[in-house]
């Protein structure tokens, strides 16, 4: 693949080396995204910057890109992103806002096709990909607390009110958080002690 990673980091198609696969930053500090690789998309991102008739280094001629670079941020400096968004959003040319996560979430775009799942007391989750018209997916955003359906599925194992309370006053089962804690602090110390003894052991080994 000489023509996709032709040199060291930072200096290939896919690796911010390609002027026209990369990020600009905008007059407002933000970021637009560049993927117009394929001669049709680099056509209309040179239309979309306003370069056409500019003199500028063919696009294959990797030697330049620095120079094709250098172009290409002068004008995104130019525009805020806003700006850039309205031109690019007339044209097919594979460039896009960068986004922050609420931004994503909050575009048309995602909210249209349904892309992220508003969750109860928390963030916007992605919500299943792809998306099927036969089988739509319908994913529960409600999430269960710790312990929630320990009697629930006791029950569903043949256990009955008697035997539930036994265990649960046993402590067998637990319905707290305190269960995933005693778990966590046991697992931690049983390793801690094993790796202690596989130490002790090599040094043992080694002095010996």
């Amino acid at each position: 693949m000489p023509l996709i990673w032709p040199g060291g980091r930072g200096r290939n198609v896919l690796d911010s080396g390609c002027p026209y696969y990369n990020t600009y930053k905008t007059q407002d500090g933000q970021y637009m995204a560049v993927g117009a690789l394929e001669p049709q998309f680099y056509a209309a991102l040179i239309k979309g910057l306003d370069l056409e008739g500019a003199e500028l280094p063919h696009q294959m001629e990797l030697p330049k890109w620095g120079v094709l670079a250098a172009s290409f941020q002068e004008k995104f400096e130019s525009k805020t992103q806003a700006e850039w968004v309205e031109i690019f959003g007339k044209l097919d040319a594979c460039v896009t806002p960068v986004l922050s996560f609420d931004e994503a979430a909050a575009h048309p775009h995602n909210k249209e096709r349904g892309m992220f799942i508003d969750v109860p007391d928390g963030i916007p989750e992605p919500s299943p990909s792809p998306k099927l018209s036969a089988n739509p997916s319908d994913p529960s955003t409600k999430i269960p607390k710790l312990g929630e359906h320990t009697e629930s599925i006791l029950k569903s194992l043949g256990y009955d009110e008697d035997e539930t309370a036994r265990l649960l006053k046993e402590e067998v089962v637990r319905l707290s958080f305190k269960s995933l804690y005693t778990i966590v602090y046991y697992t931690f110390h049983i390793n801690y002690y094993i790796l202690l003894l596989n130490y002790t052991y090599i040094i043992y080994k080694y002095i010996a």
